[in-house]
């Protein structure tokens, strides 16, 4: 699926991800984002576990990723944030479970709830995008359980390329096979639950294999279709409309 142009909007590209906007939809959109953005640097925590946040959270431009922290400093990161993701979404007085870093210089838009829930009530469409978005979050930690429990360390690996791929291709973020990758062997080993020597180890047979790429923080797939055999990946999960993303598939 290819993006319409009026597109500029990362939270419209990513609802349309999951359910068709029209214009009056996604000129909706941009006024609901038109608040004082918030700017955060790169590696730096900006919600915290045991907070009270009441706004809605959307990250505009940059990766973010959720965190929980053990006592003793050890850390699971439980999910990869790009934009157009909400990143926290208020219930009442509930405390936040988790942290939020920045993985790269961030822009994050905080939406008061109650002009979300406006929008969402004026505009049937946006409601089932932001319904369906919730549901594709859900799909995704899933696919993240399924990870690090019963998948070897190469497909969870290979797993979360093609899905980081597939995600940044539906919102115009891939150039082809390749794309942004800022996260780290350490961060990467957080995610999939691996030591940084096993990730290491990894990308070293998916190199030798001719399978990626990943040079000054730029990773190209360069066999899709065989790595996502590999990763028994199928994108499904992702797109809860139906539609799939023409994605490239050497």
């Amino acid at each position: 699926m290819s993006l319409p142009s009026m597109l500029f909007n990362a939270l419209a590209r990513r609802l349309s991800c999951c359910f068709p906007l029209d214009e009056n939809d996604v000129r909706a959109v941009e006024r609901l984002c038109a608040v004082p953005r918030r700017r955060v640097a790169a590696r730096r925590e900006f919600l915290r576990e045991g907070d009270r946040p009441g706004h809605v959270h959307v990250l505009l431009e940059g990766w973010a990723c959720h965190q929980v922290m053990l006592p003793d400093g050890r850390r699971q990161i439980t999910a990869f944030h790009l934009p157009g993701d909400i990143l926290w979404q208020p219930l009442g007085e509930a405390r936040m479970d988790f942290s939020i870093l920045a993985l790269t210089p961030a822009i994050i838009a905080p939406i008061p709830t109650s002009a979300l829930e406006a929008v969402a009530k004026a505009h049937p469409a946006i409601a089932t995008a932001l319904a369906l978005q919730n549901r594709v979050a859900e799909a995704v930690l899933r696919r993240w359980l399924v990870n690090v429990g019963q998948r070897a360390a190469f497909e969870r690996i290979g797993h979360l390329f093609c899905e980081l791929h597939h995600r940044l291709h539906a919102i115009g973020l891939a150039q082809g096979n390749g794309f942004a990758f800022p996260v780290t062997q350490v961060e990467l080993a957080e995610a999939t639950g691996l030591t940084p020597v096993h990730v290491n180890r990894v990308l070293r047979d998916m190199r030798r294999q001719g399978l990626i790429d990943l040079e000054n923080r730029v990773l190209r797939i360069l066999q899709l279709r065989a790595l996502a055999q590999h990763a028994l990946f199928d994108p499904a999960y992702l797109e809860p409309h139906g539609h799939h993303s023409a994605a490239p598939s050497p």
